[in-house]
């Protein structure tokens, strides 16, 4: 039989490295119903994250099952019942975590017979050890929804719980449920399959937390929070395969291991920081132009600060230019440049030394008020080495207007 396997994109939030769980807390049950009507899941969205609990117990060490030995399972049996082989399941790589009690990582297409007719149905496989000790596949139908409006185990869920169960996949705390078989009271954790949108618990003394999630090490606090449902929250993560993010930790039932969640949020308000417009030395965070306090080493008063922020040129003092020419300084915002810019004033024209050729009408015509006649009617400073209009409108300026007729 064919097997339909879905190839999926791996998201941040959807990764994690297998490690052999605790025993697994079947929900489905073996024997085949009609199926319900296939629906492709809703992706996971970011939300905020739940607020970190610390452990309110003493962590125990869970119970650790040996692995499921594969050459044990009726493998004939599953194929006529269900359609899957055992080579479906080793090429696909979803026996190394089946036999550990994993739900299948993806889903298969399985072919029940309900009378004289079969169907093809998309589910997540896991094995059930039954009471005489042979294995069973359990498939895991895909559901058009969470039931999150019906009891579940004895606990209704809040309208807080529903809302961060669509979110992030976790209900991001621990619960009081009761065994369906037994009626025994246990604190659990709970979270949705994002592919079948089942919902699955498990003890928490059943749980098992790695002490390295990807680069993280994690302390047995941390352990403790994320055994109880925690947060452990704005993580730097980096993948073996070299992807960095950050990223909140949470336990997944479903996938039995540390998720990462809330990527996606991260990057959103990285994003919205990119965004901004840069601060620079001239500008406060707002935008405004920054109060100065100093120029050319020389300090401001308060009315010079004042007159610099209302946009007016503004007397410093007397100083010397890099070149030791003594000279008097200015200094005005400039709008367009989104700095200020400075005016020097040579009371010896004649002697300043270290002054370019090209430079020295306009430093004539802008510093001494001389006049040059190329351009004595241009209304704005002359450039560095302008002796004539640059410009259409400077032209105009510049060119004599005649009599009206």
């Amino acid at each position: 039989m064919e097997t339909d396997v879905p190839a999926q994109t791996v998201k941040p939030e959807q990764q994690s490295v297998p490690e052999p769980p605790a025993q697994q807390e079947q929900q489905a049950v073996e024997t085949p119903q009609p199926p319900q009507q296939a629906q492709t899941p809703e992706p996971e969205q970011s939300a905020q994250a739940q607020q970190s609990q610390q452990p309110e117990q003493t962590l125990a060490a869970p119970v650790r099952n040996a692995p499921i030995n594969a050459d044990s399972i009726d493998w004939d049996k599953i194929q006529k019942q269900w359609g899957i082989t055992r080579e479906d399941l080793e090429k696909s790589g979803a026996l190394d975590q089946m036999v550990y009690n994993h739900k299948s990582p993806q889903l298969f297409t399985v072919t029940p017979q309900f009378g004289d007719e079969k169907f093809s149905i998309q589910a997540k496989l896991s094995f059930r050890t039954n009471p005489d000790g042979s294995y069973s596949l359990v498939p895991h139908f895909v559901r058009n929804e969470p039931q999150l409006d019906k009891e579940y185990k004895g606990y209704t869920f809040t309208g807080e719980d529903k809302a961060e169960l669509r979110k992030i996949g976790n209900l991001g705390r621990a619960v009081e449920l009761a065994d369906p078989k037994t009626g025994e009271i246990k604190r659990c954790l709970v979270s949705i399959d994002r592919l079948t949108n089942e919902i699955e618990s498990m003890p928490i003394d059943n749980i098992y937390i790695r002490r390295k999630v990807a680069n993280i090490e994690l302390d047995m606090q941390a352990v403790g929070i994320l055994k109880n449902g925690g947060t452990i929250r704005a993580q730097s993560v980096e993948l073996p395969n070299g992807a960095k993010f950050v990223a909140d930790l949470q336990y997944n039932v479903s996938k039995r291991d540390v998720v990462f969640v809330n990527s996606d949020l991260y990057r959103q308000l990285q994003g919205q920081q990119n965004s901004r417009p840069q601060q620079d030395q001239w500008h406060n965070a707002d935008g405004t132009v920054k109060r100065l306090a100093h120029w050319c080493k020389i300090e401001l008063s308060e009315q010079q600060q004042n007159d610099y922020l209302a946009g007016k040129k503004v007397l410093v003092g007397e100083a010397k230019d890099k070149f030791g020419n003594d000279c008097t300084v200015y200094f005005q915002y400039d709008p367009e440049k989104r700095a200020p810019v400075t005016t020097r004033i040579y009371p010896d024209r004649n002697n300043v030394v270290g002054i370019a050729e090209e430079s020295r009408t306009q430093m004539a015509v802008n510093n001494d008020g001389a006049t040059n006649e190329a351009t004595k009617n241009v209304k704005e400073p002359l450039q560095r080495g302008q002796t004539a209009p640059k410009d259409e409108n400077q032209q105009r300026q510049q060119k004599p207007k005649g009599p009206r007729p």
